[in-house]
């Protein structure tokens, strides 16, 4: 057969391969109609994609280029190749099993050996490929690594034609221009086309579970409302809770493309939430905190954010909006707190500090600052207790606050000390408003006390420094309490010893039996006058601090307790605080803190011994157990005079100082 002979065969069967590379892409169109990944998991899809494969396998071996009897060519070799190289080992060998069945029986001939070897060595190329596939191939563009693997597994298909008995030459001749010449292409065009259906689907399967996780990411927060909006403020998506809170509070089942405002009935609200979506849709993001028109006191925090498109349009926004009204309230109340206080509701020092350094400004002159103090706190927290003192601090505070009321606002920086800040006031106008609070506040009694406050006040009108004006206003305020506190405190310890008598009249008859011990006993020592008439006034002073001590506990019919006698115990050292509270008092303070002394050092409350002791409290300490003896108590039986002196005499020396009691013996060894 001459060349041009050849060449004209050549393209003959040239055409014939294309007939038979069109109906190998024909499966591609098939492939891409199908949701199937090249390599699924699931061994059944891949047995089934493997009897599929074969079957077009020998769909294409039946329309073949043929040479002659039994010796024919296809593109298999484009499909074995390919599908070895995507679909995996299960799926190729199926295939190729087929493919080589369907070779042997069905066709057979000389070519039989060359076909069965061309099915082989191009589904192993394809299933090592990617493993032997050099790095550098990988920076190619994806159609010249396909097509030089095209052309690979065609140069080893032509060789595997040497298989062929007589004539694998001649054969090699006459197919090579169509196999290297052609069927590359063919193979980089399957590859890219299985290539972009593995890459679109795997894009797809991603995006789904995306979704799905977007969806129960945007589901998972109980109290957080979270939802998309586009231009036009319509639903592009919105998770569960906002839509139970719409249904909720609108009675509105929502759906995507709704559009959000048309549900909103409160035209405030309305105009509010359009506004912030007008914002997050010209590119704003920004979180702000709105209390919701409708419902007092709920407050809401949302955040905005603008959603962009492909080409960086703004397409819509997405809000997430979460109810903060308890946050809030907390927040609330610790502002409120770091500026009140908490007992009597006033401002605090803080709030003055700050309004000191505001209000020092020449648009608040004349600015007066009234100082105040409470006269007696501490003794009411003695004597009666500190739910007592808080009371007194609540009166004080009330009436402050309404007495100059609308006029400045009343702090509490201490104790029992309060400023006021009064703009645009003169000194005498803020002495009006003391006299006015002063006569509010000594119209109450508490315990039998009288409730009075202290004031002072000093006046800014020009240059002088705010604290130099505060000082003079305390100086002031110290001035009137030097006068003020001696007869508040006099008149305190008296309303405590009337409320003492009060409570227990068997006190008030055994402190009135002490002092006129005391007496007798200072007599017969040869004390002057006035020291005697003082012993009876300590006398009757001595048990002042049982005022502290439960009254449930006082007037107990039965011995007392360890707990109960460790209680008692305290009422010399309250008798001591409140007495030494008052100047006019302040000496009496040591003999009643120590009139439960022994001379052993074995009393109460400081252990002290012997001459130690204050000289009136080891008198007291003689009287108030003579009399104690020689009292009824429900718990036991009184003792007669004589055996009560038997008992000093006895104690003398340890419990009592051994003069003293000898002197009360001698004076009282007959009779009381």
């Amino acid at each position: 057969m001459g060349f041009i002979e050849i060449v004209k065969e050549v393209f003959s069967y040239a055409s014939n391969m294309f007939q038979n590379i069109i109906l190998l892409f024909a499966i591609v169109f098939i492939y891409g109609a199908s949701n199937v990944l090249p390599k699924e998991r699931s061994p059944l899809k891949q047995a089934l994609s493997g009897l599929f494969i074969g079957g077009f396998a020998c769909l294409i071996m039946g329309f073949p280029w043929k040479f002659s009897e039994g010796l024919i060519f296809d593109t298999r070799s484009v499909l074995f190749g390919v599908t070895a190289l995507f679909f995996g080992p299960i799926t190729t060998s199926i295939a190729a099993i087929i493919g080589i069945s369907f070779r042997i029986f069905a066709i057979g001939g000389s070519g039989v050996y060359a076909g069965i070897l061309t099915i082989i060595t191009t589904s192993v190329i394809g299933l090592f490929w990617g493993r032997i596939e050099l790095k550098r191939l990988r920076k190619l563009p994806l159609f010249i690594q396909y097509y030089i693997f095209g052309f690979f597994i065609h140069v080893v298909t032509v060789l595997c034609q040497f298989a062929i008995p007589g004539r694998g030459l001649e054969v090699v001749l006459m197919i090579m221009p169509v196999f290297i010449g052609l069927l590359p292409f063919a193979t980089a065009l399957l590859a890219i086309t299985v290539h972009h259906q593995d890459f679109r689907l795997r894009i797809s399967e991603t995006l789904r579970q995306q979704r799905i996780l977007l969806q129960a990411s945007i589901d998972s927060p109980k109290e957080m409302e979270i939802y998309a909006i586009d231009s036009n403020y319509n639903y592009l998506s919105f998770n569960r809770f906002h839509k139970e809170m719409i249904t909720h509070y609108y009675h509105v089942k929502i759906d995507i493309g709704m559009n959000y405002l048309k549900m909103l009935v409160h035209s405030e609200m309305a105009y509010r939430i359009k506004t912030c979506f007008d914002m997050a849709l010209k590119g704003e993001t920004f979180t702000r905190i709105d209390e919701v028109e409708d419902t007092k006191g709920k407050y809401l925090e949302n955040f905005y954010a603008p959603i962009y498109g492909e080409n960086g349009k703004i397409i819509g926004a997405t809000i997430f909006t979460h109810d903060i009204t308890e946050r809030k309230k907390y927040e609330q109340s610790i502002l409120y707190l770091s500026y009140h206080d908490v007992l009597t509701g006033l401002k605090n020092r803080r709030f003055y500090q700050e309004e000191m350094l505001r209000m020092d400004d020449e648009p608040f002159l004349p600015l007066s600052v009234v100082m105040a103090d409470i006269n007696g706190l501490k003794i009411m927290n003695d004597a009666f207790g500190h739910d007592a003192g808080d009371a007194l601090l609540k009166i004080v505070a009330t009436e402050l606050q309404d007495s100059f009321k609308g006029k400045g606002e009343v702090a509490r920086i201490g104790g029992d000390e309060f400023v006021i800040m009064l703009e645009r006031t003169d000194k005498g106008e803020a002495t009006n408003y003391i006299y006015r609070a002063k006569k509010r506040i000594e119209k109450h009694h508490l315990h039998g006390m009288t409730v009075s406050v202290s004031f002072g006040v000093e006046t800014k009108t020009g240059t002088l420094a705010i604290d130099e004006v505060i000082k003079l206003a305390e100086d002031d305020m110290y001035k009137h309490k030097l006068f003020e506190v001696t007869s508040n405190r006099h008149e305190a310890i008296e309303a405590i010893l009337n409320t003492l008598h009060l409570k227990n009249s068997r006190e008030e008859a055994h402190s009135r039996r002490v002092a006129e011990l005391c007496q007798r006993i200072g007599e017969s020592l040869g004390m002057r006058s006035d020291e005697i008439k003082l012993l009876g006034i300590i006398g009757n002073m001595h048990d002042i601090g049982k005022i502290g001590i439960p009254e449930h506990i006082l007037n107990k019919p039965g011995a007392l307790t360890e707990e109960e006698w460790i209680e008692v115990k305290r009422h010399s050292e309250i008798g001591y605080r409140i007495v030494s509270s008052s100047s006019e008092y302040i000496e009496f303070s040591e003999v009643i803190l120590s009139h439960h002394e022994r001379w052993d050092g074995k009393g109460y409350p400081q252990g002290i011994s012997g001459s130690d002791i204050p000289l009136r409290a080891r008198i007291i300490a003689i009287a108030d157990t003579y009399d104690a003896m020689t009292s009824d108590r429900p718990y036991r039986p009184k003792l007669t005079h004589e055996e009560a002196i038997a008992e000093i005499r006895k104690h003398a020396g340890t419990q009592f100082d051994p003069m003293i009691a000898k002197r009360f013996v001698e004076s009282f060894k007959t009779s009381y």
